[in-house]
């Protein structure tokens, strides 16, 4: 199995990584500034350093393609090399920064049987896989909100990250999203071309469950997971590996909900493996080359940037309740992403 990046950045030095972890051979790399490549990657051959994605994907033929580019071209090389013939393409997130480039992605993949991943990394986490579990035999009873704050992030480059993580939990889409975008303006780091405002608002799930966001541009605070349950509550930090889970006891879960005040003793909870980009990445790729169904397939990428889109268009008219799916008229809705 040979391997190509698009894109060797921060994340794309990860792909790196993981790729070696995964035991597969990194043959080519394509970035526009071929002397940062060869800064990060000092050993890497420089005849196989290209500069043209099309050019590297036409020499090299790779089996799979990571295109780990700036949003906005996330879409257009995918498709693109999915066209040409590669057969895998693990896409980073957002998939496309507008609906009509994603659902174009979609259909070059299924005419032309691709194998096509999204890496919203959690879908391949066993710790997630852990929690999911918890649920499911009862230990918070049925899910019903879940909180999620990071300090000063965008809705497209990070909160879509908790997006998906609400529709793998909750294991259903939203059917409205309520929001507002953070106009306070800080300049994206990744450059001026860039737009990607943080925000807060609802959104409210087909199972009549609730997430609640704020990734407000007026706090500096690493992020968190709350999810609620009838009976119980899990508290995930990952950046600092704390799984916390407390719940009612068997006795006291026959008391009604209005005894809110009801002890919640902690419940053993072991996280099973700590939170890993690279890792989490590597599991990824060898799911895409297995014969495996794809964990996050392009159809998860395109609900959890509809999402991100919602707040936007739910912000332009003045906070309005935005059923999903999002009306076709807004497919061509772009939001300049990192």
């Amino acid at each position: 199995m040979k391997a190509a990046i698009v894109g060797f950045g921060g994340m794309g030095q990860r792909h790196f990584k993981a790729y070696r972890a995964a035991g597969v051979e990194v043959a080519a790399l394509c970035d526009v500034n071929p002397e940062a490549v060869r800064r990060a990657a000092p050993d890497f051959p420089a005849d196989r350093v290209f500069t043209d994605p099309e050019k590297m994907w036409t020499a090299v033929r790779p089996d799979v393609l990571s295109v780990v580019s700036n949003g906005p071209t996330h879409a257009a090389l995918s498709t693109a090399a999915i066209r040409a013939g590669v057969p895998r393409v693990l896409c980073e997130k957002p998939m496309a920064t507008n609906l009509r480039d994603a659902k174009a992605l979609l259909a070059a993949a299924r005419e032309r049987g691709a194998r096509l991943a999204v890496n919203h990394i959690r879908r391949w986490s066993p710790s997630y896989d852990a929690v999911r579990k918890a649920i499911g035999e009862g230990a918070i009873g049925r899910l019903r909100h879940i909180y999620f704050h990071s300090g000063s992030t965008g809705l497209g480059n990070f909160a879509v990250h908790a997006f998906d993580t609400m529709r793998l939990l909750f294991q259903c889409d939203p059917d409205w999203v309520q929001g507002t975008l953070d106009r306070t303006g800080t300049p994206n780091p990744r450059g001026a071309q860039f737009k990607d405002p943080a925000g807060y608002g609802v959104l409210h799930f087909q199972n009549g469950a609730r997430a609640f966001v704020d990734t407000g541009e007026d706090t500096g605070v690493q992020y968190q997971y709350t999810l609620v349950g009838e009976y119980g509550r899990f508290f995930i930090d990952e950046l600092n590996d704390v799984w916390t889970l407390r719940a009612r006891s068997a006795a006291d879960r026959a008391l009604p909900l209005t005894r809110y005040g009801s002890p919640m003793p902690p419940v053993p909870f072991q996280n099973p493996v700590p939170f890993d980009i690279v890792d989490l990445t590597s599991r990824a790729i060898r799911n895409l080359l297995s014969e495996e169904p794809v964990r996050s397939p392009g159809e998860d990428g395109l609900r959890s940037l509809e999402m991100v889109l919602a707040f936007h268009v739910s912000d332009r008219e003045g906070g309005a309740r935005v059923p999903l799916p999002l009306d076709p008229r807004h497919d061509g809705w772009d939001v300049p992403i990192a």
